[in-house]
């Protein structure tokens, strides 16, 4: 017999506020581990290197900080939360094994889906506030682009070591992290509350567009979390939904490794680009088909979070 968890007896509610105390903590010591490992590797001015002229410094900080964030605010707190209040903790996080011809939608979901994602980001991009907003909208639009160019500067950099390096903090990490606290944690809680599975799924994936804090790519995100949200429930393994994620991180981190070493002559951007709405339809209705395939194949999640 398994020995209760330490949280294993709390009530629902007691477990929704200790994960959010424990994400804080994560949260407090990550930003602390970045001032840490700043001042042993940069020495004590090291937080003046955020605003260095050295972009390559500047770059190495944020790589550092991006990677140390992700492990403290989203991995290491899940998998502390589940440790600490369920008998199989993994097997809560998802960690099944889905069947095998499943892996193959998790791989192709995402470029199926690319032409009809591609198309809601040029729609969310034509949005705009009313005129009474227009201070608030100037500053959504310069935080944006300031993040997009942050991110450019990430993918632009040459070598293989950057490419690693980039696989790692914008590829594998986010597709762990993300998925564990916006997939089985996040709609598993939200199920204790709706029978159904799609309310927990729309919430979920409000929570992760959200979060993200780009008003102008809300809406293509929003429906990247449905896609992974249902890739989850409906296949009862949360590998899914992270092989997904990856793939879709994962890509632009490769094309962009490719373009800017002159391996290839199309740059990310252009490979986005959509030719027509017949294209954004047979994209739509092929990534609806394999969720379906999904639904048959796959081992769904009870409203009570076990495996049906």
């Amino acid at each position: 017999m398994n020995p209760v968890p330490v949280f294993g007896n709390l009530s629902h509610r007691a477990k929704v506020f200790a994960l959010l105390i424990i994400l804080l903590l994560g949260t407090l010591i990550g930003t602390a581990m970045v001032y840490l490992f700043s001042v042993l590797v940069w020495g004590k001015d090291a937080l003046n290197g955020l605003i260095s002229e050295d972009p390559q410094q500047r770059l190495n900080m944020l790589r550092m900080a991006q990677i140390i964030s992700q492990l403290f605010i989203f991995i290491l707190p899940v998998f502390l939360f589940a440790w600490l209040t369920e008998q199989k903790p993994l097997r809560t996080l998802g960690f099944i094994k889905p069947r095998g011809r499943l892996f193959i939608v998790a791989l192709l979901i995402i470029p199926l889906a690319g032409p009809m994602i591609n198309e809601l980001i040029h729609w969310n991009e034509a949005l705009h506030l009313p005129q009474s907003f227009s201070g608030l909208e100037a500053w959504m639009k310069s935080s944006e682009e300031n993040a997009a160019k942050l991110t450019e500067d990430f993918l632009s950099a040459t070598g293989w070591k950057t490419l690693w390096i980039n696989l790692l903090m914008i590829g594998i990490l986010p597709a762990l992290g993300e998925e564990l606290l916006f997939r089985p944690v996040m709609i598993g809680m939200l199920r204790k509350y709706f029978r159904a599975p799609h309310w927990p799924v729309i919430i979920s994936s409000l929570i992760f567009s959200a979060i993200h804090l780009q008003f102008f790519g809300f809406l293509p995100r929003f429906v990247l979390g449905l896609i992974l949200g249902y890739l989850y429930v409906w296949s009862g393994s949360v590998w899914l939904p992270m092989i997904a994620h990856f793939v879709n991180n994962g890509s632009a981190v490769i094309i962009s490794f490719l373009y800017y070493n002159h391996f290839i002559n199309t740059s990310p951007e252009a490979m986005g680009e959509t030719s027509g709405m017949p294209l954004v339809m047979l994209s739509a209705m092929l990534t609806a088909g394999l969720l379906l395939i999904t639904r048959q194949q796959g081992i769904s999640v009870s409203p009570r979070g076990r495996k049906l």
